[in-house]
């Protein structure tokens, strides 16, 4: 009986860990950051993006992810599945609003790039052509 109960309380944590999975695994591995569409001038290589990197070193989905209300991140992380085209960074952060993708995205991966880092192997990129990387 004990057999049987413990193979049933193992098989809904199983379930319940599948039905969790697509908002904590939502990106995919190979990210593609281009902020340069609509720019005139030179522009640089879109950035290759290592979400599961980002994701290893311990960062939280509202770390990078937000909609923000009132000055509080009220995003609903359900919704951070891949496709979902309501919480493309570009859905807000466009060419005519106040702080346009290429701004937002220097703002959000800069911020951490540069903070001084502790218990790291591998210093992430401090340069523009350490994620632009030209072909």
């Amino acid at each position: 009986m004990k057999r049987l109960k413990g193979f049933w309380c193992g098989l809904i944590m199983i379930i319940l860990l599948l039905a969790a999975g697509p908002p904590l695994g939502a990106q995919s591995e190979k990210m593609i950051l281009d902020s340069s569409k609509g720019q005139l001038g030179k522009k640089r290589p879109p950035v290759n993006f290592p979400h599961q990197l980002h994701m290893e070193k311990g960062l939280d989905c509202k770390d990078c992810h937000h909609l923000y209300e009132n000055g509080k991140n009220v995003l609903d992380e359900s919704k951070l599945i891949e496709g979902n085209q309501e919480i493309r960074c570009s859905t807000c952060h466009h060419a005519k609003s106040r702080l346009n993708l290429e701004k937002a995205y220097h703002r959000q991966c800069m911020g951490c790039h540069k903070k001084p880092l502790k218990d790291q192997t591998r210093v992430p990129p401090r340069y523009c052509g350490g994620c632009h990387v030209r072909n």
